[in-house]
């Protein structure tokens, strides 16, 4: 595949290192149980709307340990990714192909019926929830919409 000038145009492979992670590891980690609870009450989310929602939530007080990036107006987060990542990977969440929320499974449920969460943040966020909840389903709509008209082009 030669290109204009004598140039070749090649593909490099990136290998990305992570390290594996066991519901045992899992069971420490208890920020990551946290985000599967908050998947839990929001009933899904997609993957921005729930950075979304952790962004506020930090902002009103209930800080999980997240740091938050914005640019142009949009906000992420690398650490939520790579343990969004983790949840999907022991399969305690799915990404639904319809919606693209992150909804938790059958499997999530009984991890998290068998840990425990300080009653604290169940009541701080539970204090929270029906305003960030509000903020995550006109995020999903939004990108529902986005999604469908970008369907209907093809």
């Amino acid at each position: 595949m030669s290109q204009p000038g004598g140039q070749t145009k090649s593909k490099d492979v990136k290998l990305v290192t992570k390290q594996v992670i066991t519901p045992d590891v899992l069971k420490e980690d208890k920020r990551k149980i946290k985000l599967l609870y908050i998947i839990k009450v929001l009933g899904g989310a997609s993957e921005k709307a729930l950075v979304t929602a952790l962004n506020e939530m930090k902002e009103k007080g209930l800080d999980l340990g997240y740091q938050f990036n914005v640019i142009g107006g949009n906000i992420f987060s690398p650490m939520v990714k790579e343990d969004i990542t983790s949840l999907l990977y022991l399969g305690y969440v799915e990404n639904d192909p319809v919606s693209k929320k992150l909804k938790i499974t059958n499997n999530g449920l009984e991890f998290l019926d068998n840990q425990t969460i300080e009653e604290d943040f169940k009541n701080n966020l539970n204090q929270l929830i029906n305003d960030i909840k509000l903020k995550v389903q006109a995020i999903d709509e939004e990108n529902r919409l986005k999604n469908r008209r970008n369907n209907r082009r093809y």
